[in-house]
């Protein structure tokens, strides 16, 4: 059993006690053909088989365990619009008119999650009930509202500032010196998103296969050839739609990115008084930090917070201590509350903390580094990914990072370098 596999069997998510959605995904049986590959049964490949199915397309979608599996099914479950990095940050880096693009690409990443929720009739517990940001200390604040003037400079509504009072009123707690709220945000299973995914795109003709690894993408004349150990899939076009969980496929995607841990903790069900002080709102948060936290109360009454976790991974409970210090410095009030469930997955981050679409060869399309916003950019990277290769659109017009993700180092220095950023990040957020 590989390593991922016993972590989920050690460390049971909340999402697969209370998925809704069941997982309507069957094991591929012998060779096929069709029009599109897709490698990976999480919101970029689906999105995209939804996509490419809904245009007429022939589409089979593999993924080595059940959809959802990897990072979109072990996620908090917030639906954050927007690419990290700020509009501003973005037109510096890529010029006025593509950072424009960029910026409003991003804006517009949630209503992809809310438009497939409502059409195919997903049920996910979706709250749409915004996605709050405070800011630890001065310095996110000044970068919480040069996000807020600049977005509501271009008209883009639904942002507001938060004072201090504002801010501990909604959360429940005095942690933090102020912040904002996209109106936006959502939360949402995202175990029961990922498999109400899978039912729409078979619903939509598509075949997704369960429990069939990809184990190779190799080239044959104009063709790809996928080989799983239950048959052998050979088509025009394959996406590669596993993000963080990517290893070995391709060695351009494999160079261009690291996979961090996140840790998330979920309380047993709270007593009714003391989860009335927490979120009373019900929204989505994540912290202003490098290293950041996020939280939010789940529709049963729980809290669930995560944080980063470490380098290879959770071996034993006691590795999770650290996250439940984090949420009892937010909220003291839920010292001696019972952990109810913990559990990882990895998050694909770039060096430039941006999500590529690429095509590494002909016919071979890659998406990947969402940097932890997922659930929005995944959706709406898979959606854009589907139209383009269903209508042959120039890879170079796309709104979105369009070229290879830089590349990083050997995975030696790759890994002491992710500690060395860690400890580095941690030392920032004491003063930026």
């Amino acid at each position: 059993m590989n390593y991922m596999a016993d972590c989920l069997n050690q460390f049971p998510s909340l999402w697969l006690r209370t998925a809704a959605e069941a997982d309507p995904s069957e094991p591929l049986e012998g060779d096929a053909r069709c029009d599109v590959v897709i490698i990976g049964g999480g919101y970029t490949g689906l999105s995209a088989a939804i996509t490419l199915a809904k245009g007429g397309a022939s589409v089979r979608v593999l993924e080595g365990k059940f959809p959802g599996w990897g990072g979109s099914g072990r996620n908090s479950g917030a639906a954050i619009r927007g690419f990290k990095n700020s509009r501003t940050a973005l037109i510096k880096e890529y010029g006025e008119t593509h950072g424009r693009a960029m910026a409003d690409f991003g804006s517009h990443t949630t209503d992809v999650v809310f438009d497939m929720i409502s059409t195919y009739g997903i049920d996910c517990d979706l709250k749409r009930t915004g996605w709050i940001l405070p800011a630890h200390n001065e310095a996110g604040m000044r970068r919480v509202e040069e996000r807020v003037r600049t977005w509501t400079d271009d008209g883009i509504g639904g942002l507001d500032l938060l004072s201090r009072t504002e801010l501990s009123r909604m959360l429940g707690s005095d942690a933090y010196v102020g912040g904002m709220i996209d109106r936006e945000g959502a939360s949402l299973n995202p175990l029961s998103y990922a498999r109400g995914l899978a039912r729409a795109a078979i619903e939509l003709g598509a075949a997704v296969h369960g429990e069939t690894p990809a184990t190779a993408i190799i080239p044959s004349g104009s063709d790809w050839k996928v080989e799983t150990p239950r048959g052998t899939l050979t088509a025009p076009t394959v996406i590669l739609a596993t993000d963080a969980y990517s290893d070995g496929l391709s060695q351009e995607v494999d160079r261009s990115y690291v996979a961090i841990h996140t840790y998330i903790i979920a309380t047993e069900i709270l007593p009714e008084a003391i989860a009335a002080t927490i979120l009373p709102g019900e929204q989505a948060v994540s912290d202003s930090r490098r290293i950041l936290n996020y939280w939010h109360k789940t529709p049963d009454g729980r809290v669930l917070f995560g944080t980063r976790g470490t380098l290879n991974g959770p071996r034993h409970p006691q590795d999770f201590s650290h996250v439940e210090a984090a949420m009892l410095s937010v909220y003291p009030q839920l010292r001696g509350q019972p952990i109810a469930f913990r559990w990882a997955g990895k998050v694909g981050m770039t060096r430039d903390f941006m999500p590529h679409i690429h095509q590494p060869k002909p016919g071979l399309w890659t998406a990947h580094g969402y940097c932890g916003r997922g659930v929005a950019m995944a959706s709406a990277y898979g959606k854009l990914l589907g139209e383009t290769v269903l209508n042959d659109l120039p890879l170079e017009n796309l709104p979105v990072p369009n070229t290879q993700a830089p590349r990083m180092p050997p995975s030696a220095v790759r890994n002491a370098g992710i500690v060395a950023v860690t400890h580095l990040y941690r030392a920032l957020d004491v003063y930026f």
